[in-house]
Parts: C-alpha cells; structure tokens; sequence
C-alpha cells in the first residue's frame, strides 16, 4: 500500500482484476523489487518461525504420537489464522476502515437524486460547432504550482499554463480565490477512471461480481463498457464530430480502447498504431510506449488532417512522461531541479504550451476550443512528502479559446465530474438544466452536486454501492 500515494480500494480491486498488457515495464519492475520482494521475505521470515517452531517441540517422554501431532497441527493453525488476521486487519487499516465498509457494504441513493442522464437533456449546438482538443495532462495537479499562485511550491513547476491564466487568455475553474482545480474522488483516480469521469460524468466502479465482464473481471475484455453511460464521444459523434484518441501508450490497457471505441466511436491512434502506420520503428519502446515530445509531433500531423475534413473534429490527448513513480526524464528534459519529478513536470509545461502556441497559429483555432485537465492526482509515493496535510490537493484544468464568458469561476466546490457538461458549454452549447450525469456546468451560476450536499458527503456517497449505478449505467438496458 505505501508503494503508492493516496491509492482506494475501488483501484486497487481494478488494478489487481486488469491484465499488464500495455504497462510500462518499469511499473512492473518496481512493484517486483519493492512490494514483491518485501512480501517474500516476509514468507521466509514465518518459513523459518514454523521450522523453529517446528524442531523446538520435539516428541517428549511420556506423551503419545498422537497428541503430540495433534498439539502441533493446532499451533501452526492458531498461529496462521493470527497472522491471515493481522496481514488483514494491517491492510483494512492502510485503506482505512470506513471507506471499505462504505465501499463494499453501504448503500446510496445520490443516483436516484442527483444523476442527470445526459441522453434526455436537450443540447443545443452552434450553427457553425467549434472544434474540440482535450488534453489529458498525466497526474496533472494544482499543487505543482508556486505557494503564491495557489500551489505547493517554492517554485512554479508550471509557468506557461499558469500564465495563460494570469493573462486572462485562459479560464481555471478553482477551489479556491487563487489558481486552483477539481477536488479529488476517490473512484477517479486512475487514468481510465479519471478520463470516464471527465467525459461521462460518472466513476468507473470496479466490481468482483460484475456480470458485465464475460468471466474475465477486467475491464480490457468487456463486451460493453458502461453500456448505460452517453458521454461527451457519444454527443459529438451523433453531432457530426470525427472524434479520435491520441496517446503514446496501448489503449487496451484499463479499457480505454473499448470505452472510447464504443461511446463515439472513436479512431483509436495509440502506441501499436503509430507502429503499424510506421510513425515510430516496431522495436521502439520507451517508458508506457513512446514519450510526450513525439506524441505532440503526432499530434500536429493528426489534428492538420482532421481538420482540413467539413466535419468538426474532437482530438482527446492523454500524455504519459507525467506518470509515477518520478515520471520519464529524456534526453532533452532540462534539468532545472534536484528532483527529476519536478524537472520532468516542468518539461511538460513547456511541451503543452509549445503545441498550443502551435495550433494558436493555424487557421483552425478560431473555431477550436482547448481543454486541459489532469486525468487525476499523482500517486507518486515519495514526491508530496513535505506538503503541508492542510493544503487541498486538485486536478489541475483550464480551458483556452471558449466562446463564452466565466462569471463563476472561483471558490468553486466541483470536481472533475462537473468538466463533462463544462466542455460541452466550451464549445458554445446549451445544455438545458446545466446538468449531465453528476457533473454541472461551471459556466452556469447553477450548483454543483458538492456545492448542494457539500463535498466530503458527496464523496463519500459517490464511493457507496448504488442499484441504479448497477443496473441502469454499468449494465446495457
């Protein structure tokens, strides 16, 4: 559990039920000479007590064969049940009692009262629909900032996005009166579960009994991912949108492929695709795939194309060089810091902004609006060590070039559900209600679900089992 930073027990029953296809090998190499290798010793340790245990208690004069085994048998089972119960109660308590009581054995309503199916909402589009990047900026978070801007350090890790607001060119949705983002919850914490959560406005609940899962329990081999859910993909595809997926990882992993394939169909351009299509050598493999600096270089050449089509185009981005544990540092990271997280942070800024300077300069971005948002926090275990327990932790976000004005955007209780409905109101359209799934549109003065039943309650009910979550979203009807 300490090999990871903040991590709940909906992702660690997802991330133990996923196959490792499409997982960079240094996440697995990391787990195998830290958590694996701490376990096995720990099994020699209680090998060698029982062999102790084993050659102290040797057959006595005046006891019988039989109760001597029998004597032992006993010891070793009391002994292995102390240990099954201690190892068990060890870990409830890493996680922490009341989350895995609220997650496996409480019950919720918070559907049945505030979840809004996006389906029957009336939407509204321009005449002329304005044209989509999403960036999905790994384990991007607010707290990269410096302490005067509204983050966490000394220094500010993230220069250009931050000025981008300060110059009033771009709009943070924050929590508080300074640059600021979506509070964390905790079933959207990984990337798929964050990129759901942004895009459909509902958590991806990892489920052992899930009859959806064809006798896999993984979320690569679904049939149907979230069949109930209509997402921003499904939106867009019914309007007229080529929607595509850029990433330099292997979207099979998580099921990223499947989701985005099934709500808006679509055209999947990840790490085995830029291998087939020759974009990089079939041998080539680094950190999940290939880095961020060529998955901008791609991107350039995919958003040209898309855009010379007479249909809007929605580009989704997900970058990688982000990722715990201390991120991919490339030979052309500037080392600015003592620590390579910070420098490899700080070198994301600057490929970002060098992209968006890119786009700000075709003759397209008139009519094309820019979201940027982390997918989630960062679990990187080490790296927030000496951050204050008082400062609130957000996903980082901005948007770039919205047709309309943001009268609401400070001291706002929201999370990263509420960017669903936001992108769509980036993009000029009307969204009868303000509302889709759980998410409400920042733009409006309306209230979000946090605002209404305050945070911690929201979260707190979201992580509770819910009939309709099962029946009407995770299942097809």
């Amino acid at each position: 559990m300490n090999h990871f930073q903040g991590i709940s027990i909906n992702q660690i029953i997802f991330t133990l039920t996923q196959p490792v296809e499409g997982t960079d090998q240094s996440q697995i190499d990391s787990y195998i000479f830290g958590p694996l290798m701490q376990s096995l010793f720990f099994i020699f340790i209680l090998i060698f007590i029982f062999y102790g245990i084993n050659r102290l208690t040797k057959l006595k004069k005046g006891i019988t064969v039989f109760e001597f085994i029998r004597f032992k048998k006993l010891l070793m089972s009391v002994l292995s049940v102390v240990i099954l119960i201690f190892g068990f109660f060890i870990s409830i308590n890493e996680i922490g009692y009341a989350e895995v009581k609220s997650y496996f054995f409480e019950k919720s309503g918070l559907y049945e009262k505030a979840y809004v199916n996006p389906e029957k909402v009336n939407l509204t589009f321009p005449e002329k629909k304005r044209n989509l990047i999403y960036i999905f900026m790994e384990s991007m978070e607010t707290t990269y900032i410096s302490k005067d801007l509204g983050g966490a350090q000394k220094e500010n890790l993230l220069p250009n996005l931050t000025n981008r607001i300060q110059n009033g060119e771009a709009i943070n949705f924050s929590n508080s009166d300074t640059i600021g983002g979506a509070l964390p919850i905790r079933l959207t914490g990984f990337t798929v579960g964050g990129m759901v959560a942004q895009s459909a406005g509902v958590p991806v609940r990892t489920s052992l009994d899930n009859n959806t899962l064809d006798n896999n329990s993984n979320y690569q081999n679904l049939k149907q991912f979230l069949p109930g859910a209509y997402s921003l993909g499904d939106i867009l595809e019914k309007n007229g949108y080529q929607n595509l997926l850029l990433l330099g990882s292997d979207a099979n992993f998580g099921g990223r492929k499947t989701y985005f394939q099934q709500h808006g169909n679509y055209q999947i351009l990840d790490y085995n695709y830029a291998i087939e299509n020759k974009w990089i050598p079939s041998d080539y493999h680094v950190w999940w795939g290939y880095e961020d600096k060529k998955l901008f270089e791609n991107a350039k050449n995919v958003v040209t194309q898309a855009a010379s089509s007479d249909k809007p185009f929605n580009l989704t981005m997900l970058t990688a060089d982000t990722h715990f544990e201390d991120g991919y540092m490339s030979a052309e990271t500037p080392k600015l810091y003592a620590n390579q997280y910070s420098n490899v942070i700080h070198y994301s800024d600057q490929l970002v902004n060098e992209f968006i300077n890119w786009v700000q300069q075709q003759p397209f971005y008139e009519n094309t609006t820019i979201v940027i948002s982390g997918d989630h926090l960062s679990m990187d275990k080490d790296y927030f060590n000496d951050i204050s327990d008082k400062y609130q932790r957000t996903v980082f976000n901005e948007v770039i070039n919205a047709p309309i004005q943001a009268e609401y955007t400070k001291n706002r209780q929201f999370t990263t559900f509420d960017l669903y409905p936001t992108t769509l109101a980036a993009l000029g359209v009307e969204i009868e209600g303000n509302r889709l799934g759980l998410g409400t549109n920042l733009f409006s003065g309306t209230k979000t679900v946090p605002e209404r039943l305050g945070y911690q309650n929201f979260e707190d009910e979201v992580t509770k089992k819910s009939d309709y979550y099962e029946q009407k979203i995770a299942k097809d009807n």
